[in-house]
């Protein structure tokens, strides 16, 4: 199963006690997934490719209404996985569509509506409620092991827009785009991929990701220190071979015993630790390392000077 598959399963195990609970659950659901069919009486149908989704929507909406239901799979071309329909209709269809926002009553009778419904703004339970269906009815979460990615495809702008004005109020950096004509909103951050998963309740998803992000970083922290480890070796490598190259360009022109007793004694210790770090020459003259810095550039400038000179 994919990520994004764990992620649904995790999603309809929860067990939602309150009405007004599971009535957000199926507003998100239905303005992600639902659609409206008005034929002498309106009913409601779901499309989602999950069939735990479809059986989930089929026993949540029947826990409220007096409905019937029927799941359908079909064949579609070009793809390998089927669609499952969910179709609702009987006696309390009118009021499930008002309830879950697809249409409202005015005084001509009823129109489609597409803001959502002030039931979901009732409490944080039920805001997340509402977020958690929409990601069963229009979402979709990239393996956090390739990279982090979460999306929730919408119809309407104007439902897209109080989605994002939730996710900013729970902090989170939602972006949103346009494809296919549909508005797409995602999250691109790992910490916000997994708030997000842990806000509607996905919390095993959360978790594995959380694991995931901690063995990347952790990846990430050896492949940064090693690179590190390695520049600075290669710097000491090259420092150490200007210093013996200096040294013996000294060497050529006069006698070490010629030096002032600190230069000498820095020159027979690079000599004789080629592979010594600037650390380990200081500690084996008893010295600072910058007294051990300062003794090594002092031979440097006076081999340049000799060569000058010659």
């Amino acid at each position: 199963m994919s990520f994004a598959g764990d992620c649904r399963e995790d999603l309809i195990r929860i067990r939602l006690h309150e009405k007004n609970v599971r009535l957000a659950q199926l507003i998100g659901l239905t303005l992600t997934a639902g659609g409206i069919k008005l034929f002498k009486k309106p009913s409601v149908f779901y499309q989602t490719e999950s069939l735990p989704v479809a059986k989930h929507i089929m026993a949540l909406s029947m826990s409220d209404y007096a409905l019937d239901s029927v799941i359908e799979q079909k064949e579609r071309e070009h793809r390998s996985r089927p669609i499952f329909a969910v179709n609702l209709t009987g006696q309390d269809a009118e009021r499930y569509l008002a309830d879950t926002g697809a249409l409202t009553y005015g005084t001509d009778g009823l129109h489609i509506l597409s803001d959502v419904p002030a039931t979901v703004y009732e409490s944080d339970e039920t805001k997340r409620a509402f977020l958690r269906g929409c990601f069963l009815g229009g979402g979709t979460c990239v393996d956090p092991k390739r990279s982090y990615h979460l999306e929730l495809v919408l119809r309407a702008e104007p439902v897209a827009s109080e989605i994002m004005e939730l996710l900013n109020a729970y902090s989170f950096h939602a972006r949103v785009t346009i494809r296919k004509e549909r508005i797409v909103i995602y999250l691109k951050e790992g910490d916000d991929v997994t708030g997000f998963l842990a806000l509607i309740g996905a919390d095993s998803a959360a978790l594995s990701m959380e694991s995931v992000r901690v063995e990347k970083d952790m990846r990430n922290y050896i492949n940064r220190t090693n690179n590190c480890e390695t520049a600075n070796l290669d710097k000491q490598v090259v420092a150490s071979l200007k210093q013996r190259a200096a040294i013996r360009t000294i060497i050529e022109h006069m006698s070490l015993n010629d030096l002032p007793r600190s230069l000498r004694e820095a020159a027979e210790l690079r000599l004789n630790y080629p592979d010594a770090t600037l650390s380990e020459l200081a500690e084996l003259a008893g010295i600072q390392k910058s007294g051990m810095n300062h003794r090594l550039s002092r031979l440097l400038e006076l081999a340049t000077e000799l060569e000058e000179n010659a």
